[in-house]
């Protein structure tokens, strides 16, 4: 048998070579995907803030909701070391010191009036010059800082500010922009000039505390080891802390992703990026070695009749084509891998250039993505052959050569049903998404269009017999010779025809789903955005985390302003979907915020936000819970206090806000995310004056009108556009290789009726143009099933926005190029393909062409 297996993989080169592209190109992908996450998990930011230290505590980040094995895991906006734990901690056997550090938003001002961010614009963090000691900053020059009214600059930042010791610069944190001597500049270590993604200026230990908002408390505690004492044994003491289940003890990469938390977060995204696409990249495999295997061994449906008429077993039909995905599967596998390490090196540098992922973001190779890429690659192709290879083996010997001639279905039924299991499934779940409405509810549609992708490609043969005849109608309306050919060849072939539209369903489907909810999700967000804002003028930071109270008080003072109300972007923990989770959520003034806002409140009013325990809830959050005014519910506010509230209103217009909006205590000082102003009526002009003065003093603040605020809200999703169409275009490169290798192997199938064409008189440009339109229509018919999967996910996006499903957001005339790029990728391969089958005599292919 094994001798059998290797002789049809040497006579049958061209479905050997489709075969072994497939997955080779599958192995490819899935190794690089997991070749990215393993390169994300192991990547750790270039300097270390705490890097001086032996270990760093912090009190856990997370808010831990449930018990026992069912615990959800919340994240908390902030989290704090008490002063006893600190106390504590100074007393753990082995410690020489423990440095606290508590890092707040600070932002120099540059000569030009301008906020300076970070590095790459990450964020600018103040600290007390204590602190220095942990990374460890040196002075190289001036002095540390004396007085509350001085500061110490990384060199770097005085670089970019154009200051040096002795001269002042002004300074932008949450008490407003004050003036600060430079008492010195620091350097983080020999030969560089400041953190690579972060600034960090110094005051005093009290001007930091009074910043901060610390009051003894501190975000971090970095521990320094005494003498003889290995930073693992003290890292060990530390865990072991009596009541420390609520801290936690970082060394290593962990101690560095926490000194840099813009760069662990980039990290975090770029390496949850590629968890989906190995997912949806391996469903898609199915697809794509399933269709080569599958017409592979439909052309060879003679070869195996005949097999069963001298004798050959079901059995050994399935041993020999089982044999082959094996040989195929492991020499796929080596030379996948080695096409995997330039895709995922392509994938960082668009990852990198784009700033989703940090410099520090370096693939790294190894023996995990082969090992998963080549297992991956070898069962997916035993179940693309023994699924293909399982009605041609039980095939009866007296019906062999006429079952091979002529099949006499296009489909089984263990096929059929699980077709319309997933078209239902498809259908269920779209229903779903219309129930749960807003973000949570689009999300859901990636489901929806893999299940109706699944259906799609189960169904090919029965949906390409239903079109085939209106495309091939229209094929032959165009041209009544060679495109009546095609309509005549396409209509007798309808599983080759199919294996070829399949690809295409695919490819439309899955770009169509990636434009079409990234469109929606723009169009519907702005559009909320320009009925939600009523304000005249909108305050928001320039180049910063957000505006300083002051700025809201300055507004309020302003010739021209009627209402100025000011909003801060928070958390707040609630059930979705029967899961503790974190939604978007807003803090605003409810005596004010309806002036300048119309949320378009559906139930209550805003004003009763006021009342203690009282929020407003989006249209969606209600809708999910079923919750109506009065309704109460239990939540946790962003620091993980529990809460029980009451739903004070109902809003609707929620995207690229909140889900949830408070009420602004004014107990803490924190920055304001945006303030904004109505004018006085005829008096926008004074306003505008008004304003245009306030921009100048206070350099943090930059001045939008309704419409540009409105074009500036983004959704979580909307965010996330490049990382989208980064993965839309591997898996849509993927699902390609299948068309391509159907095309190649149908039309080099065909040397023998090509070669009996042209015995007859037919021209070399006659058969090449009926390939055309034979390819052309399994493009339309592939087309037009991929666009109705699309317009289905773009209602069923629609009616989880905006409550009606109907079709919008069209993404022109990009979507029409996604089409027309898939349609001129057929014709070319088709044409090459044909032309290459022609190059030999027609008395040379009829006499022995096999492939």
């Amino acid at each position: 048998m094994l001798r059998l297996t290797l002789s049809t993989v040497r006579t049958r080169k061209i479905g050997f070579a489709g075969s072994f592209v497939s997955v080779l190109v599958a192995v490819a992908l899935i190794s690089a995907c997991f070749m990215m996450i393993q390169s994300g998990v192991s990547a750790t930011p270039a300097v270390d803030r705490f890097g001086a230290t032996d270990a760093v505590v912090r009190a856990d980040p997370d808010l831990h909701i449930g018990s026992g094995d069912d615990v959800e895991d919340v994240p908390l906006e902030r989290s704090r070391l008490t002063a006893a734990r600190l106390t504590e901690l100074r007393a753990v056997p082995g410690v020489e010191a423990v440095v606290a550090d508590t890092p707040f938003d600070a932002q120099a001002v540059d000569r030009h009036g301008a906020t300076l961010a970070g590095p790459g614009g990450g964020p600018s963090w103040g600290h007390g010059w204590p602190a220095a000691r942990l990374t460890p900053f040196t002075l190289a020059a001036g002095r540390a800082p004396g007085a509350d009214d001085e500061v110490v600059l990384d060199a770097d930042l005085a670089r970019r500010s154009a200051v040096r010791p002795g001269d002042e610069v002004r300074v932008v944190t949450v008490a407003g922009t004050r003036r600060f001597r430079v008492s010195g500049v620091a350097r983080p270590g020999t030969g560089r000039a400041g953190l690579p993604s972060q600034s960090a200026l110094f005051f005093t230990e009290r001007a930091a505390a009074r910043l901060s908002g610390s009051q003894g408390a501190a975000d971090f505690a970095g521990v320094l080891a005494r003498p003889g004492v290995s930073a693992a044994d003290l890292a060990n003491r530390l865990r072991h802390l009596p009541g420390g289940s609520g801290t936690q003890v970082l060394t290593g990469a962990d101690r560095a992703r926490a000194g840099a938390p813009e760069t662990a977060e980039k990290l975090e995204y770029s390496t949850d990026l590629f968890g989906p696409m190995a997912g949806i990249g391996g469903f898609l495999a199915v697809f794509v070695i399933g269709g080569t295997f599958g017409l592979s061994i439909l052309q060879r449906r003679r070869e195996i009749a005949l097999l069963r008429a001298i004798g050959t077993t079901p059995g050994q039909i399935r041993r020999m084509i089982t044999g082959e995905a094996i040989v195929v599967a492991l020499l796929a596998a080596l030379p996948g891998y080695a096409l995997a390490v330039p895709l995922a090196r392509l994938l960082r540098a668009v990852l990198v250039a784009r700033e989703l992922a940090p410099p520090e973001f370096v693939v790294v190779t190894g023996a995990l993505p082969l090992i998963t890429g080549g297992g991956a690659g070898l069962f997916l192709t035993l179940l693309s052959a023994l699924t293909a290879v399982r009605q041609a083996a039980r095939v009866r010997p007296a019906e062999a050569l006429q079952e091979a001639a002529m099949p006499r279905r296009i489909m089984t039924w263990p096929r059929l049903i699980l077709a319309l299991l997933t078209l239902a499934g498809g259908g269920t779940l779209l229903a779903l998404t219309q129930h749960l409405g807003g973000e949570v509810g689009v999300a859901f549609l990636a489901l929806v269009v893999i299940l109706f992708m699944a259906s799609a490609g189960l169904l090919s043969p029965v949906l390409t017999r239903l079109l085939e005849r209106p495309a091939g109608a229209v094929v032959s309306a165009v041209t009544r010779t060679t495109g009546w050919l095609a309509h005549a060849n396409s209509a007798a072939a309808i599983r080759r025809v199919s294996s070829g539209a399949a690809a295409i369903m695919i490819s439309v489907a899955m770009a169509g789903y990636a434009l079409l909810v990234t469109a929606v999700l723009n169009d519907t967000t702005a559009a909320q955005g320009r009925e939600r804002v009523v304000a005249d003028r909108v305050l928001v930071p320039r180049n910063g985390p957000g505006l300083p109270p002051d700025v809201a008080a300055a507004a309020r003072r302003l010739s021209g302003a009627e209402t100025v109300s000011a909003t801060r972007a928070t958390a707040f923990s609630s059930y979705v979907l029967g899961t503790p989770d974190t939604l978007p959520a807003q803090l605003v003034d409810p005596d004010t915020v309806g002036k300048v806002l119309d949320l378009r409140v559906l139930e209550g009013s805003l004003a009763a936000v006021k009342e203690a325990g009282t929020v407003a809830v989006s249209r969606t959050h209600a809708g999910e819970h079923g919750w109506h005014v009065g309704s109460r519910f239990h939540g946790w506010l962003a620091d993980g206090s529990p809460v029980d509230m009451r739903v004070g209103a109902v809003f609707d217009r929620a995207l690229g806000f909140a889900d949830v909006v408070l009420p602004r205590t004014g107990a803490a000082q924190e920055l304001d995310t945006a303030v904004l102003i109505r004018a006085r009526p005829g008096q926008l002009g004074e306003l505008d004056r008004a304003l245009a003065a306030l921009e100048r003093e206070q350099p943090s603040v930059r001045v939008l009108d309704r419409d540009e605020y409105a074009g500036a809200a983004e959704t979580s999703i909307a965010r996330n556009v490049t990382g989208t169409y980064l993965v839309l275009a591997v898996l849509v490169s993927f699902t390609a290789v299948s068309l391509v290798n159907t095309l190649v192997m149908g039309t080099a199938a065909r040397a023998r009726e090509f070669a009996l064409l042209r015995a007859v008189g037919a021209s070399r440009r006659q058969i090449v143009r009926m390939i055309g339109w034979e390819t052309g229509i399994v493009l339309l018919i592939g087309a037009v099933v991929g666009t109705v999967i699309a317009c289905v996910v773009l209602a069923g996006a629609n009616g989880a926005l905006s409550g009606t499903m109907w079709l919008s957001g069209l993404p022109m005339p990009l979507y029409p190029l996604v089409l027309a790029g898939v349609a001129a990728m057929g014709l070319a391969t088709s044409v090459l393909a044909s032309g290459m089958a022609l190059l030999s005599r027609p008395i040379d292919a009829l006499g022995g062409a096999r492939e």
